[in-house]
C-alpha cells in the first residue's frame, strides 16, 4: 500500500490487520469517540483533555497509563477521511511526536469490515524496526479487543431497542420475597429492558442495566456509594434519582415499581406523570 506520509522522517515499522463483524457506521463512531479512551482503555490511557472536535475528527491531550507524571502528556490529532475510508492519528507534541498511524477500513458487507493500521515512527533505527513494530501491534491488538467488544455490545443494544414493539407491561412476579433477597443482586427483564434489583441502605431499589448515553451495559458494574459508572465513558449515575453525577444531561430511565403481595415481590410499570 502506498501512502503519502506527512512526516518524511517517519519510518514504517509494521501494520496491524483485523476483521470484525461490525458496520462502517460503528467503526466511524468508534474512531470519533475520543471520550472512551481513558475508561474503556484504562490500561493504556490515564486521562484525556479535549482541545477540539468535529465531524473532521478530534485533537486532545492524553496521558499514558504508564506515564510517571502529568507532564508526560502528548497531543494527538485524529483526522477522519470518509472519502478514502481512513483516519490518520498523528502525535503532534510530547512523547512520540511525529509518529502517525494510518488506519484504512475495507467493507465486505453491512456488518463485515476489516481494518489495517500502518505505523510510522520517526527516529527508529533499522535494527529496531521489528521490535518497535511488534510493540505497536501488541498495543493495537489490545485496543481493538476492547473496541470490538464495545461496538458489538452497542449494536446488539441498538438492535434490541429497534425490535421493541407492542411491549407487554403487565406486572411481573419476581418470586418469593425472601428468595429474591437471598439472590441479590437480582437481574430481570421487564417491558423490553434489563433491570437489577439491589439493596441500598436497607432499601430495595431497581436500576437500569443500560447506560442512557450509548447503551453500555452495567451488568458487570457494582454500585459504589450509591452510584454506578459506565465502563465505556465513565458516566456516573445516582441509582436513587437516576441523575448523572458527572454533569452530563442524560439520566437513567424511571424504574418499574416494586410491589409486595402476600410474601411475593412483583414489579409493575411506573405510572407516567
Amino acid at each position: 500500500m502506498s501512502l503519502n506520509v506527512a512526516s518524511a522522517s517517519a519510518l514504517w515499522v509494521g501494520s496491524y490487520q483485523r476483521r470484525m463483524a461490525v458496520s462502517l457506521d460503528r467503526m466511524y463512531e468508534n474512531a470519533l469517540d475520543w471520550a472512551h479512551l481513558p475508561f474503556l482503555h484504562q490500561g493504556s490511557f490515564a486521562s484525556i483533555e479535549l482541545i477540539d472536535a468535529g465531524d473532521w475528527g478530534w485533537r486532545a491531550a492524553l496521558v499514558s497509563a504508564h506515564a510517571s507524571e502529568q507532564a508526560d502528556a502528548f497531543i494527538i490529532e485524529l483526522s477522519l477521511d470518509r472519502t478514502h475510508r481512513r483516519w490518520i492519528s498523528s502525535t503532534l507534541e510530547g512523547p512520540g511526536a511525529g509518529s502517525e498511524i494510518w488506519t484504512h477500513v475495507f467493507e465486505y458487507g453491512s456488518r463485515d469490515i476489516a481494518i489495517q493500521a500502518d505505523f510510522f515512527v520517526p527516529g527508529v533505527a533499522l535494527d529496531q524496526k521489528a521490535r518497535v513494530g511488534a510493540s505497536y501491534q501488541k498495543l493495537y491488538q489490545g485496543l481493538y479487543d476492547e473496541d470490538e467488544a464495545m461496538m458489538l455490545g452497542r449494536q446488539a443494544a441498538l438492535d434490541q431497542r429497534g425490535s421493541q414493539k407492542n411491549l407487554d407491561s403487565k406486572p411481573l412476579d419476581l418470586g418469593a420475597l425472601e428468595s429474591v433477597r437471598a439472590s441479590l443482586p437480582f437481574d430481570f427483564e421487564f417491558n423490553g429492558q434489563s433491570w437489577r434489583l439491589i439493596q441500598e441502605r436497607d432499601e430495595l431499589l431497581v436500576h437500569s442495566l443500560t447506560c442512557p448515553h450509548q447503551l453500555g451495559s452495567f451488568a458487570d458494574v457494582a454500585v459504589i456509594d450509591g452510584t454506578i459508572t459506565c465502563p465505556w465513558h465513565g458516566y456516573r449515575f445516582d441509582v436513587r434519582s437516576g441523575r448523572c453525577a458527572t454533569g452530563q444531561t442524560c439520566s437513567l430511565p424511571a424504574p418499574p415499581v416494586l410491589v409486595r403481595r402476600g410474601g411475593r415481590l412483583e414489579v409493575m410499570a411506573a405510572i407516567s406523570s
